[in-house]
């Protein structure tokens, strides 16, 4: 199982992006989404599992009031503070660049870096905060 987190600076909770390949076969993993608050409140929510095409990177969005995880055919919204997630019921819109009304906070993909407490440099399932990401918009229209 891998495992990437991000904190979430105002509300000490932490965001978790789990992908399991135990119980399937590669490409196909389990992926789960899991909120936990400062509080130690802990909600979670399974999300879409699939071939290549549907493991896509998972961007993380936030206006300080609503949060967003989203990618290729996933969306979860979810609220850091009162610890609910649950799929969207609508997408932010598609901009210019990125989506509209929110803004990109990085996100959760596989790649290369430092894997700590170990200090193996390696291929892993990370979170890549907005300095080190591309954004990955994933807007049908474009």
């Amino acid at each position: 199982m891998f495992a990437a987190s991000h904190q979430l600076g105002f509300s000490g909770a932490l965001v978790t992006v789990r992908e399991d390949y135990r119980a399937t076969k590669w490409p196909v993993s389990r992926r789960t989404f899991v909120l936990r608050g400062a509080s130690g409140k802990t909600t979670s929510v399974a999300l879409a599992n699939g071939g290549p095409s549907e493991l896509s990177t998972l961007s993380l969005y936030g206006d300080g009031d609503r949060f967003f995880l989203i990618g290729a055919i996933e969306c979860v919204a979810f609220d850091p503070v009162a610890i609910t997630a649950g799929r969207c019921s609508k997408r932010p819109p598609c901009a210019a660049f990125g989506r509209e009304g929110v803004s990109f906070l990085g996100r959760f993909d596989w790649a290369n870096g430092l894997n700590p407490p170990h200090g193996r440099f390696g291929l892993g399932w990370r979170f890549l905060p907005q300095e080190d990401a591309s954004e990955t918009s994933f807007c049908p229209d474009r």
